[in-house]
């Protein structure tokens, strides 16, 4: 059963509305069908008012003769007319005083009566549904009254005559229908906007937000979503701000400290007190740069993905194999920020490095490439962390404090794209970074 039920919400409340609507429907249509009496009396009256009326007009306008043989030749399986002295029925019999005006109608200045059946089963084993007297005022019989037994249709022709009174049920199954559909779709709208929002999230845009509307639970829903980014924004700003700090206030100490080193007469320890002062610098950068944020204040403009790499490229000396022109929405800052630290690791590791750009139905592929030793694949998933490094060491000449990886994927995030690291089978590295292709405004 829970393959058969739809995946969305709106769509199972429209399901369940529709089942239930159908389900009252059909207890009240099963209902009426089964309902014998009145509304069956509804249909006959209806059907055999206009004969009624023809024969006492026929019957009041005739010889005689005539009179006798009409009642008898107006007969049929369902309704048995006779000509009276007195009305059929006991007197007591319950009179259906609304069906007595409605024939009135059709029979002005005549004296109706219109009984429940009190008579007995016929030869066929039916019982009358009711019965129905007219008193004659002209012609051979004036005085005397005519009387119908009116006997019920059968299921099948029944149904023929009941089929109108069901257009009301379907018109308003229909219509409820209609109004609970838009109902239903105006209530989900937000859950929507709020998963967008939470994907947006997710994606490193702490600048998402969701418009507080609907019912009081999805209002509580989207102020809680909000106020949860709002803090998340706040302990980002904050985190970066120390970071920034740290880094840049690290500078001005190392580099009076790397001016006294050089002054030592030692050179062993000279060259020594340098190379850790030279690390050190390296990671004040690092912080320096990681502090600066991914670049989500800077806005996105029309920027020229292929011009853009190969500018890269041709700065870090990188063979790039471009797609031609492709004019998307980027924060270009960021972008080359990203780009340059993946060509930066590239170069330091691994030498020579190359980087293709390719367009895609939905999205655009940057692949960068090298020939060197990879990363061991137990740290595959944790490259792209802050200050994790794919080898052991700090030194200048290969890496930094391990935030490079870590600031491209925060970049590639904010673009709403993905960045995926995976060893070649023939040896090296693999980036792949995919950003989704939207119209540029």
């Amino acid at each position: 059963m829970r393959r058969l039920l739809p995946a969305g919400l709106a769509a199972r409340f429209s399901l369940l509305l529709v089942a239930a609507l159908l389900g009252a429907n059909l207890i009240a249509a099963l209902l009426m069908a089964r309902e014998g009496t009145a509304f069956d009396r509804a249909i006959r009256l209806q059907g055999d008012a206009h004969r009624l009326h023809a024969l006492v007009t026929a019957l009041e306008a005739a010889d005689p003769e005539t009179a006798r043989m009409l009642p008898r030749n107006s007969s049929t399986g369902f309704t048995r007319f006779s000509v009276d002295p007195a009305p059929l029925g006991p007197p007591d019999a319950a009179r259906l005083i609304m069906h007595e005006a409605d024939m009135a109608a059709e029979l002005p200045g005549h004296q109706i009566l219109i009984r429940e059946s009190a008579a007995p089963a016929g030869a066929d084993n039916r019982a009358p549904l009711m019965l129905v007297s007219v008193r004659l005022v002209q012609g051979p019989e004036a005085g005397h009254w005519l009387n119908a037994l009116v006997y019920p249709l059968p299921a099948r022709s029944a149904w023929q005559w009941k089929q109108g009174f069901f257009a009301p049920l379907l018109a308003s199954l229909l219509g409820t229908l209609a109004v609970g559909l838009v109902f239903v779709r105006r209530m989900t709208r937000p859950l929507r906007a709020l998963a967008e929002a939470a994907r947006a999230a997710g994606r490193g845009n702490h600048g998402a937000r969701v418009t507080e509307t609907g019912a009081g639970e999805l209002r509580e829903a989207a102020a809680a979503f909000n106020d949860m980014q709002r803090r998340i924004a706040g302990f980002e700003a904050e985190r970066m701000r120390m970071l920034a700090a740290v880094g840049h206030d690290l500078r001005t100490p190392i580099t009076g400290l790397r001016l006294r080193a050089e002054l030592l007469d030692e050179a062993e320890q000279r060259e020594a007190m340098i190379r850790i002062l030279d690390e050190m610098a390296v990671m004040a950068e690092g912080l320096l740069q990681a502090g600066s944020g991914g670049g989500e204040s800077e806005p996105s403009q029309p920027v020229d993905l292929d011009r853009l790499l190969a500018q890269l490229c041709a700065d870090s000396g990188v063979a790039y194999a471009g797609a031609g022109p492709l004019v998307m929405p980027l924060r270009p800052v960021a972008m080359r920020r990203a780009i340059r630290n993946l060509l930066d690791n590239a170069r330091r590791y691994a030498v020579p490095a190359r980087l293709r750009l390719r367009r895609g139905p939905t999205s655009a592929l940057i692949r960068i490439e090298d020939d060197g030793p990879g990363i061991p694949e137990a740290l595959l998933a944790r490259v792209t962390e802050p200050f994790v490094r794919g080898e052991a060491s700090r030194s200048p000449d290969t890496g930094g404090a391990g935030l490079g990886l870590s600031i491209a994927q925060d970049v590639v995030r904010t673009h709403g794209g993905t960045l995926a690291l995976t060893n070649r089978a023939e040896g090296g590295l693999r980036v792949d970074i995919r950003l989704p292709l939207r119209e540029t405004h």
